[in-house]
Formats: structure tokens, sequence, C-alpha cells
């Protein structure tokens, strides 16, 4: 049984293991992709690419933060919202204010008038077909 077991076993192992070699990406997509040094290129040129290649891009980041716009230009811009809660409440105080807004609508909407006082009104023009 345990014989029996094992064999399955390798089958399997050797099945997925070819299944994964079929799979595996080509040489050329790794260095294209920057996983492995191109072919005719020597490995220390490669790696001095890539650290000349994050620094350019650690120093473009750099940039980005030493830029970026102050609280004020953001709230100015509609990106942040003026207030005055503490970080921690202010997910609280956006529900309720959303939820205000959402009763609002509905009461004025509840409010409003219907079609039939607005033909006394003369607002909605009165249909010949169904009087």
């Amino acid at each position: 049984l345990t014989l029996l077991f094992l064999s399955l076993l390798f089958i399997f192992v050797f099945k997925m293991l070819q299944l994964r070699l079929q799979q595996r990406r080509t040489r050329e997509q790794l260095a294209d992709q920057g996983i492995m040094p191109p072919l005719k290129t020597p490995g220390a040129f490669h790696g001095q690419l890539r650290s000349l290649e994050r620094a350019r891009t650690v120093n473009f980041l750099k940039h980005k933060i030493r830029s970026r716009p102050d609280r004020a230009e953001l709230v100015r811009m509609h990106i942040l919202q003026e207030t005055h809660a503490e970080p921690s409440l202010q997910a609280t105080q956006m529900k309720l204010k959303r939820a205000r807004l959402a009763d609002d609508l509905n009461e004025k909407i509840a409010q409003r008038p219907g079609p039939m006082e607005l033909v006394e009104k003369n607002i909605l023009p009165v249909d010949i077909g169904q009087q």
C-alpha cells in the first residue's frame, strides 16, 4: 500500500514539475522584464544598470514627496475635506453628513407635489385624452 502511494505521489510530482517547466517564461522574457541580464551583456553591467534605475526611481519619488501640496492646498482643490474632527472620527463624521443629506432629500421628495396638484396650478398641461 505504501509503495503504491509513493509511486502515485512521485508520478504526481513529476507531472507537476513538467507542467511548471512548460509554463515558465523564456530567458528572453526574463531579460525583457529585467529579472535576468540580457544574453550578450555582462552580469556586472546588468547590476549597475539596475542600481542606476533604482537610484533614479528613488530620486524621482523624493522629488515628488518634497513638492507635494500641503493640506490647505488639498482642501482648496477639494481633495481633502475641511474638518476639525479627530482623524479617527472623520469617517464617522462623513457617514453622518451623508445620512443627513439622504434624510433631507427623502423629506423633500416626500413633500413634492403630485401630478394632480401640478395640473391644478397650471404647471403641467392637462392631457386631453384623460379628461
